[in-house]
């Protein structure tokens, strides 16, 4: 196996230079409180994994991920922010679920899945971010308390529009990487 990072043969998914090179990410709030724990700053190599899994299906990061979140993750049931479908189908990957999927394996937290997409949303990702975020709706009832899953938080548009249809009052976020600004 070679490291995406740096192209040397790896046992793991990365090499120990590449793993040291991501930067973790301070916790951040969105909107009016909305808790993101991040596990990089959206930069550099984080940035190309978070690109290698949303477009290439690169399924060794989310464990990378996993390891830098499992003992800053509150241990509520982790509800994953779905990709909309006609992404998760040209893809063939839901970025958040295999999150979700490696953060549960670690932590042993359980996956609520109660969320569902749209079909379509307009693309948000490395463009205009005054784009609406996707109209999520619930499927099924939602827990006192969860932990949304996503890949990214830059704006927190798509993070928020997944709390306020889940009750923003009982959620926090873990998130692969964000876009670093300071806790207020």
């Amino acid at each position: 196996m070679l490291c995406p990072g740096c192209a040397r043969p790896v046992v793991q998914f990365l090499c120990d230079r590449c793993r040291a090179s991501l930067r973790p990410a301070p916790e951040r709030i969105v909107g009016d409180g909305l808790r993101v724990i991040a596990a990089f700053a959206h930069e550099g190599l984080a940035r190309d994994l978070v690109h290698g899994l949303k477009y290439r299906g690169l399924l060794g990061f989310p464990w990378v991920v996993a390891g830098a979140l499992a003992d800053r993750v509150p241990p509520h049931p982790l509800v994953p922010v779905p990709r909309v479908l006609s992404r998760r189908l040209l893809h063939g990957v839901d970025p958040s679920l295999e999150l979700a999927r490696a953060i549960s394996a670690l932590t042993g937290i359980p996956i609520v899945r109660v969320l569902r997409p749209p079909l379509h949303a307009p693309r948000r990702a490395g463009r205009d971010h005054r784009a609406a975020p996707p109209r999520f709706r619930v499927a099924g009832p939602v827990p006192p308390q969860v932990v949304l899953v996503d890949d990214v938080v830059t704006t927190g548009g798509t993070l928020l529009a997944a709390a306020s249809v889940v009750g923003s009052q009982k959620v926090a976020a873990a998130v692969a990487a964000t876009v670093a600004r300071e806790k207020r």
